[in-house]
């Protein structure tokens, strides 16, 4: 049986892209940089190999957040649609920029000690006081 391709974009449709979901790994971030990149207080990502995302319209813009990712986004609407490592290992994709985000579900959360504590999520979820093991 072969993969699930799933497929996003960003707010304004300029960018469009297909995902091969093939991994367990998705995870909610708390850490500073995904709330101040994203906007959200708890950014989902989905974990993938590099070769596993492919963009099918559009170009991406590009920042370096820190010396650990890259950030990817539309540069007309500024929605951000993916990060990466200078590894090359994975590539994350943000949950909410899929079509249909009911396709995934979180397993994990990371950086839960930068949760603002007001913030409460009720789940069951294992939660990594920094970055999830699987990170690079």
């Amino acid at each position: 049986m072969s993969d699930p391709v799933l497929e996003g974009g960003c707010l304004c449709g300029a960018v469009r892209y297909k995902v091969r979901f093939n991994t367990p790994y998705i995870d909610y971030c708390h850490c500073v940089m995904c709330r101040k990149s994203t906007g959200g207080l708890a950014p989902a990502w989905i974990q993938v190999e590099p070769a596993d995302f492919t963009l099918t319209r559009g170009t991406l813009g590009v920042f370096v957040s820190s010396p650990k990712a890259s950030r990817h986004f539309c540069t007309r609407c500024g929605s951000q649609i993916a990060m990466t490592y200078p590894a090359g290992r994975s590539t994350g994709i943000t949950v909410a920029t899929l079509d249909d985000p009911e396709a995934v579900r979180p397993t994990v959360h990371g950086w839960d000690s930068a949760r603002p504590s007001w913030l409460c999520i009720a789940d069951d979820l294992p939660r990594h006081p920094e970055d999830v093991p699987y990170d690079v």
